[in-house]
């Protein structure tokens, strides 16, 4: 394999979405649709899972590929410390970032005992803060993984939008949010009497238009978060969080 990152699971920068139905589903060997929930799974959440060992110890992209195949391995297969997660502990997200953090420290105290028994350590680990690397590449580990949530929910939310206003035959709605929240910002940003020039529509349409656009895809992430919360009531918190770290 070659280059920095790894293209399995997708976009590494897009956190999965995961009801609890398909996490119960993917814990119970006894269900029908047990494997394709289990693969639903690990493809969902390999890239974050892949990006926070990049993050927390600062590992080579071959290292973090093997030690991202051989935590799943463990978690979801081997020994099944998926068994314990519920909703009622609370977040998915939250559950799996803990077990990946003693992961890494159980694997990194075996390798160092091997290594000083006078073993041949395979994968190099360095702490956070290490010369190893590029920084710019790595995030807070701390926050890594919320931040690729709210990554994911964002995309996700607006490949929504795009469909739902293009089965509307509102496209240009979309255009008008694209150009003007999307793609610019700042100086980059254009005036709604060039936006309008642009799209050939009235300088009044592109803020209705926006208007428009972005109270939809409110209650399109609003209904995202919905999916994988216990309670409707903790929405408007997540929805906050969601917004801080964007």
């Amino acid at each position: 394999m070659s280059g920095r990152n790894t293209s399995m699971g997708g976009d590494e920068h897009h956190f999965p979405l995961t009801t609890w139905n398909v996490v119960l589903n993917a814990k119970d060997r006894t269900s029908s649709n047990y494997k394709e929930k289990l693969e639903y799974l690990i493809s969902a959440y390999w890239k974050p899972v892949y990006s926070y060992i990049r993050n927390v110890w600062r590992m080579s992209n071959e290292d973090a590929k093997d030690l991202t195949q051989e935590f799943f391995a463990q978690f979801f297969v081997e020994k099944n410390y998926l068994q314990p997660a519920s909703p009622e502990k609370g977040r998915f997200r939250t559950f799996l970032k803990v077990s990946l953090k003693h992961f890494l420290i159980d694997k990194k105290r075996k390798l160092q005992t091997k290594k000083h028994g006078g073993g041949t350590k395979t994968v190099s680990f360095e702490e956070v803060g290490s010369e190893h690397g590029d920084k710019k590449e790595f995030l807070d580990p701390l926050e890594s993984f919320d931040r690729e949530w709210a990554r994911t929910i964002l995309t996700r939310s607006i490949g929504i939008l795009r469909n739902k206003l293009i089965e509307e035959g509102k496209e240009v709605y979309f255009s008008v949010f694209e150009r003007y929240d999307l793609d610019s910002s700042g100086p980059d940003q254009p005036s709604y009497v060039v936006l309008a020039r642009e799209l050939g529509i009235k300088d009044s349409d592109v803020r209705n238009y926006l208007v428009y656009a972005r109270r939809l895809v409110r209650k399109i992430i609003r209904k995202g978060i919905l999916e994988y919360v216990l309670e409707e009531s903790e929405v408007e918190d997540e929805l906050k969080y969601l917004l801080s770290l964007l």
